[in-house]
């Protein structure tokens, strides 16, 4: 790992900077004026078969849409929609995972390798995890504690347990490696004694932020992989506000606290490696929260706001109700309404990618790259992934 001065990571840099939307190439003069006229002569050739798929994406976009009202800021001409849309998202035939995981509690994926945690059928004092290689679809189970969250790198993956039903057990970070799940480290965590959040993780490279409710306060702290101990940690004021209020983006890591007496919820960036406080906004009613394209979206009740990465602003994003929050592939995914998986442009909120995967009540979706990979309870517990249709 190489960071330059300000602890940027220049192997995750460069990653980000290998996007569609950072790659400009300069084309020599009269070379685009060759190519354009190439692509009218194919254009007229393959307009027939054209029109038939963009009818197609028009139809499921159209399905889409009508739940989710979208912010547009950037216009579309009219006319126009089928050239927004990036694609349709084709999910593959579910993977169904051992019968003794009556439903998912956490999912996770890297490098090729889809995690998925869920209570065992009958017993109260620990999960089953179960690890898929997308190659091969082959399924391989462990057992490990009760699961609130998991965070994958290719290499690691990291697993914060809290206490069972019953109050038994601890709350701790687990750490493995990705080969055979083998445990690598546990750490404790801090813990609320009583009905508090539990705790959630994020990752990057072979660090890891853990955010956990300990009755009163917040601790987020940075794991990286050879110590058990904690690199640094910061004691934030509040509540820890949920389960999925945590994110990792550029140089800053993300979090939502609820502090008394300051109107709800707060989002707070902070320093990535070594925790100093940058900012903090007011985030009204947060229950989730996802990072990508240099920003930060936070879903509440009725919509999703996005900030700039230094929270300098807040723009309404797409309103509706949503239940999942990811980005992947370029775009922001969620399910407006309850529906199918929507791929949102980063900056304008229109729908430019869709996907024929019902969003079930309880399940999960998670993005590897270009790889949609969508986990469901119902009627077994299953995986499927999707990718760009073509």
């Amino acid at each position: 790992m190489v960071y330059l001065g300000g602890g940027v990571d220049v192997a995750q840099r460069l990653r980000d900077l290998l996007t569609d939307e950072h790659l400009a190439v300069r084309v020599p003069a009269g070379t685009v004026e060759a190519i354009q006229s190439g692509v009218r002569r194919r254009r007229r050739t393959r307009i027939a078969g054209a029109s038939a798929a963009v009818a197609a994406v028009v139809a499921v976009a159209a399905v889409v849409v009508g739940p989710l009202a979208l912010h547009r800021p950037a216009k579309v001409p009219h006319g126009d929609l089928a050239s927004t849309i990036r694609g349709v998202w084709k999910p593959t035939p579910f993977t169904f995972l051992p019968v003794q995981m009556s439903a998912p509690a956490a999912m996770a994926v890297s490098g090729g390798v889809v995690w998925v945690a869920g209570p065992a059928a009958g017993a109260s004092g620990g999960d089953v995890l179960a690890r898929i290689d997308a190659a091969s679809r082959r399924v391989t189970t462990l057992t490990t504690g009760v699961v609130s969250d998991m965070a994958a790198t290719p290499r690691h993956l990291w697993i914060a347990l809290r206490r069972g039903p019953g109050g038994d057990g601890a709350c701790s970070l687990e750490l493995r490696e990705t080969g055979r799940g083998d445990v690598v480290s546990t750490s404790p965590l801090p813990c609320d004694t009583g009905n508090g959040s539990a705790p959630v993780v994020t990752a990057n490279g072979t660090h890891a932020w853990v955010a956990s409710d300990d009755g009163h306060r917040t601790h987020l702290r940075l794991y990286t992989v050879g110590s058990s101990s904690p690199t640094t940690e910061a004691v934030l004021p509040g509540r820890l506000a949920g389960p999925h209020l945590l994110a990792i983006g550029g140089t800053s890591v993300y979090v939502v606290t609820l502090v008394p007496g300051e109107g709800g919820a707060r989002l707070h960036q902070l320093s990535a490696l070594d925790l100093q406080p940058l900012r903090t906004t007011a985030a009204p009613g947060a229950r989730l929260i996802a990072y990508g394209n240099d920003q930060v979206y936070v879903a509440a009740a009725n919509g999703i706001a996005s900030y700039p990465s230094d929270l300098g602003a807040r723009h309404d994003f797409a309103a509706g109700r949503v239940t999942t929050l990811t980005t992947g592939a370029g775009l922001v995914w969620c399910d407006p309404g309850g529906g199918t998986y929507t791929g949102l442009d980063p900056h304008t909120g229109a729908v430019v990618g869709v996907t024929t995967m019902p969003a079930d009540p309880g399940g999960l979706l998670r993005a590897d790259g270009t790889v949609l990979w969508d986990v469901e309870p119902a009627p077994q517990v299953g995986v499927r992934s999707a990718q760009p249709a073509g």
